[in-house]
């Protein structure tokens, strides 16, 4: 699952480090270690179902976005979140942002990092019950 962590990372336009002693390797293995027993744990499971196989992933990812941005080690910048247009008038050019002018770089990239995080909703199908 690291792996698959660290890809959906660089897709996302995230650099990682490619030494194997560097920060982010350790914050990488922490973060999947975390999800991991978080979703056996709340399921009672040994192991991740497939169907929140991709699940996981994005809570590891938001996992360690979340860190690196608490520790201060990662700029909002690093990804992008420019306005997308919602409305574009020709006639005129009338260009309406989907996002307001509230929001900032830094409240888009916290509400990515929630959305990424995932809530125990989505495991409600795997839980067995232990008696």
């Amino acid at each position: 699952m690291l792996e698959k962590v660290k890809e959906r990372l660089v897709a996302l336009g995230v650099t990682l480090s490619n030494e194997p002693t560097s920060t982010d390797d350790y914050l990488l293995t922490f973060a999947v270690n975390k999800t991991t027993d978080h979703i056996k744990n709340q399921t009672n499971l040994d192991a991740i179902p497939q169907g929140l196989e991709h699940v996981a992933i994005d809570m590891a990812v938001g996992e360690f976005l979340f860190t690196k941005k608490s520790m201060g080690l990662l700029s909002v910048d690093t990804l992008n979140f420019e306005e997308v247009a919602k409305r574009v008038k020709d006639g005129d050019t009338d260009v309406e942002f989907a996002v307001d002018a509230k929001s900032t770089p830094e409240a888009r990239f916290n509400a990515f990092i929630t959305y990424l995080q995932h809530n125990e909703v989505d495991f409600v199908k795997y839980r067995v019950l232990t008696w």
